[in-house]
């Protein structure tokens, strides 16, 4: 795999579900395909031509204005990925309920949105040849990824249907060729961080 410098924004010092997500997000922008890897969005309501609209936003640096990422923020992008909280987080306390210091197992569901512009990634290859290899690609960083004090577990996937991929958001539900795009649901099990 060729290196190049990934264009991820890292944040210091998150606990919890952020930092396994970071963690996540930096080793999934290993891929040479992947050109924009960011962290947990944020669901925000924005105002469109008198419209109030749900969309997805994501924090691109300290001091920064947020960027909305419903598909295709621009046009000269090959590909970027994202993660979506999905759940409520569950609180396993196993054994330890009587004990001055709990703490329990987090289980924390997220979603890892994924859009592809195939023609930008590999040039003369069949678009769906693409979307293949990113897919199996992707789904192996994830599965042999390793996170804090914690284990990753696929546990869905949903492929090219918009409002299915961006799930509680408001989009168009129109895909075009070359593009594509890929969801998968993830469950996130880990020893809550002490701060102490």
């Amino acid at each position: 795999m060729p290196y190049k410098i990934p264009n991820i924004h890292i944040f210091e010092h998150l606990l919890g579900t952020e930092k396994r997500v970071q963690q996540l997000q930096q080793k999934i922008a290993e891929l040479d395909w992947l050109e924009y890897s960011f962290g947990l969005a944020k669901r925000v309501t924005l105002e469109s031509d008198n419209d109030l609209q749900l969309a997805p936003v994501v924090y691109t640096g300290t001091r920064a204005d947020s960027l909305d990422v419903r598909p295709w923020p621009s046009d000269e992008w090959k590909s970027y990925a994202f993660w979506d909280l999905i759940d409520a987080a569950e609180f396993d306390y196993g054994d330890n309920i009587a004990g001055r210091r709990k703490y329990p197992q987090v289980i924390q569901g997220v979603a890892l949105i994924v859009c592809l512009n195939n023609k930008r990634i590999s040039e003369g290859q069949d678009y769906n040849v693409t979307h293949s290899i990113c897919r199996n690609e992707l789904i192996e960083k994830i599965n042999f990824a390793n996170i804090y004090k914690g284990v990753v577990n696929i546990t869905g996937m949903v492929e090219n249907n918009p409002e299915d991929v961006f799930e509680g958001y408001d989009v168009d539900d129109n895909l075009m060729e070359p593009r594509s795009m890929i969801r998968l649901e993830i469950e996130l099990n880990y020893l809550q961080d002490c701060t102490a």
